[in-house]
């Protein structure tokens, strides 16, 4: 069939989709939101929100527009520190609110048929160490950083 170049450019293509969609062949429904971490490198899925009017919670930096965004939260989108924070906390609500819709649906004497729960999500809370969120070449340059702040012979109170 195919020659090598063309052979190469089609498989980078797959790859490419792979990448961008493979994570919503498992999903049945739209989802009631969604979440967005840096809203101009995830252009498509704000496009693609938008036009099925799904509601957008996004963290929106200097160069971001918030227009596009329904439930915005300023925030540095670049800085890993920033990101593990507000995704820990909105993975922390979404544990609260399923745990409290279950218990809502207990109280009523419904079963939990409907309910649907994510064994595999696991909280992302404080109780996940840095390992199992990071690559190890991001760990080693964050802990360069640390390392350079704490030799800094400098003081603030001097000047």
């Amino acid at each position: 069939g195919l020659k090598k170049k063309e052979r190469l450019m089609l498989e980078r293509e797959i790859n490419k989709l792979h990448l961008r969609l493979g994570g919503i062949r498992k999903m049945s429904d739209l989802p009631d939101a969604l979440f967005i971490v840096d809203v101009n490198n995830e252009d498509t899925g704000v496009n693609e929100a938008n036009k099925l009017d799904i509601p957008i919670v996004g963290m929106v930096d200097t160069n971001s527009d918030p227009e596009r965004i329904d439930f915005v939260i300023p925030s540095n989108d670049d800085a890993i520190r920033a990101i593990k924070l507000i995704v820990g906390k909105m993975a922390d609500a979404v544990l609260e609110g399923q745990a409290a819709r279950k218990e809502a649906m207990f109280d009523d004497g419904r079963d939990d048929a409907d309910f649907v729960d994510d064994e595999d999500f696991d909280g992302l809370g404080d109780e996940v160490d840095d390992e199992a969120l990071l690559g190890k070449s991001t760990l080693a340059k964050i802990r360069d950083t640390d390392d350079a702040y704490d030799d800094d012979d400098y003081d603030e109170d001097e000047n």
